[in-house]
């Protein structure tokens, strides 16, 4: 397991006994599996580490730095448990609780809080906070903070799901660890590390950045910053400052999976996404201890009328779905969801919903539960008709209304035409009367698009093209 490279200059009082940022009351540890545990004291001053379900501690020596780190074996999912830590002094640790642990990151829609205002409002958000009383839930808000190398702290507190604290929840992952608490009876704490408008390149560490061709001039833009000493007021989309700043003083704490919810801010760059994503992914994973491969679970942007696309916003949702080639990843689709007039969506309760339908799927091994809309997995040509092939049928495909909408095919003149469309089996048929000889097929590339194809468990298709041609 990778940890990442640390800076020590935050630490402060190098022989004051401390933990890292996430070792606090009302934490949540990843069950059943050997959790880290880590922090400062006085270089070589010995530090024990018990857990309440143990007799056995855990003991070791804070190195020449002052840093230390420990193992200790969880439990079955329970609580609340006590932590103590112990040096010169002693730290204690109340109402731990042990059960399933996500990090949640990504841009606006991922920050969107549950209350209304800046940055938050869902549907139904006085009923929802008011409802919101989940003991077992529990919500880390790390404060944003860019930075040009990686930290070892960052603010934030775990927070027990109440009608008062609820409303700074990020909505998302609020509504995602609810439905896994209603379904798994478990304790659910999420991490949210998330910064509205930001670039995935924000959020790749500097190994990554500089391992990408075309992020070179991303990368010479961090050295400069570096080397002009502009830590100040960054600017949260220089690459690498989100992870050095956000993502960095969480490593190496076990977690189940991650969750991610952007792209919108790099429609633009949607042809290198798919290198960044499946990079990024694995960074995570390198970086963070947990059972076996941690799921990564993600969101295809929604439909919002954006006033310059110029066909990015098709090409980048699409280029979210070949992302799923990666093994343990998974897409949860919103185009029926969105509000083409709001890039911020108000229903959170669907998407984080289907967020979880994912990791109870795929996670959790529940083989009864339908946990995608249709995805397309070929088409072949029948004269001047396409049909086109789905995985992810459920107990089959339906249409939302009166017909198909959001088809478009080509021919070789590579022009696109609103195409007719109709179910034919586990297929759907697919033509237009101005394209005799078609070769290619778009489905929900418009940025604005609200099809409507599903299947009978209401799970909506995800949007594709087949075609891998430039925009526009």
């Amino acid at each position: 397991m990778l940890l990442p490279l640390l800076c020590v200059t935050a630490m402060g009082n190098p022989t004051e006994l401390r933990l890292a940022s996430l070792f606090t009351d009302s934490m949540v540890l990843q069950r059943e599996t050997s959790v880290p545990v880590w922090g400062w004291a006085a270089p070589g001053s010995e530090v024990r580490v018990r857990a309440s379900w143990s007799d056995a501690a855990s003991v070791t020596r804070a190195d020449a730095s002052g840093r230390w780190s420990v193992r200790i074996d969880t439990p079955g999912a329970g609580g609340p448990h006590e932590l103590v830590v112990g040096s010169e002094r002693e730290i204690r640790l109340r109402d731990v609780l042990v059960g399933e642990v996500w990090l949640c990151s990504g841009q606006s829609n991922m920050e969107w809080k549950l209350r209304p205002g800046e940055l938050g409002g869902v549907m139904n958000a006085a009923e929802e906070i008011a409802a919101a009383t989940y003991p077992k839930l529990r919500h880390f808000d790390v404060e944003n903070r860019a930075s040009l190398q990686p930290e070892e702290r960052c603010i934030g507190a775990w927070q027990p799901c109440t009608p008062q604290t609820a409303g700074e929840f990020s909505a998302v992952a609020y509504f995602f660890a609810r439905e896994l608490v209603r379904e798994l009876d478990v304790p659910v704490g999420v991490i949210n590390a998330s910064w509205s408008g930001t670039r995935i390149e924000a959020w790749l560490d500097e190994g990554t950045t500089r391992g990408i061709p075309e992020l070179a001039a991303d990368f010479a833009q961090l050295e400069a910053l570096r080397v002009s000493h502009r830590d100040g007021a960054l600017d949260p989309q220089v690459s690498s400052v989100l992870h050095n700043g956000m993502l960095a003083p969480l490593a190496p704490f076990a977690v189940r999976g991650f969750l991610w919810y952007q792209g919108e801010a790099n429609r633009a760059r949607h042809v290198l996404y798919r290198t960044m994503q499946p990079a990024f992914v694995e960074r995570l994973r390198a970086s963070f201890e947990g059972p076996a491969t941690q799921p990564f679970y993600f969101v295809q942007i929604a439909p919002y009328a954006y006033e310059d696309d110029e066909g990015e916003t098709g090409a980048m949702r699409d280029a979210q779905r070949r992302c799923l080639t990666q093994p343990d990843t998974g897409m949860a689709v919103t185009m029926d969801i969105g509000d083409p007039a709001d890039i911020h969506p108000t229903n959170k309760q669907e998407v984080g919903r289907r967020l979880a339908l994912w990791a109870l799927a795929k996670t959790y091994g529940r083989a009864d539960v339908v946990h995608s809309g249709p995805l397309y997995r070929e088409h072949s040509l029948e004269g001047s008709q396409v049909r086109v092939h789905f995985d992810s049928l459920g107990p089959g495909l339906i249409e939302g209304g009166d017909h198909i909408t959001g088809f478009e095919v080509a021919g070789e003149d590579r022009r696109f035409r609103r195409a007719s469309a109709r179910i034919d089996g586990d297929s759907v048929l697919v033509w237009s009367s101005e394209v005799t000889r078609p070769v290619a097929v778009r489905y929900g590339f418009a940025a604005a698009s609200q099809p409507i194809l599903f299947n009978k468990s209401w799970l909506p298709a995800a949007a594709f093209r087949t075609d891998d041609w430039p925009c526009p």
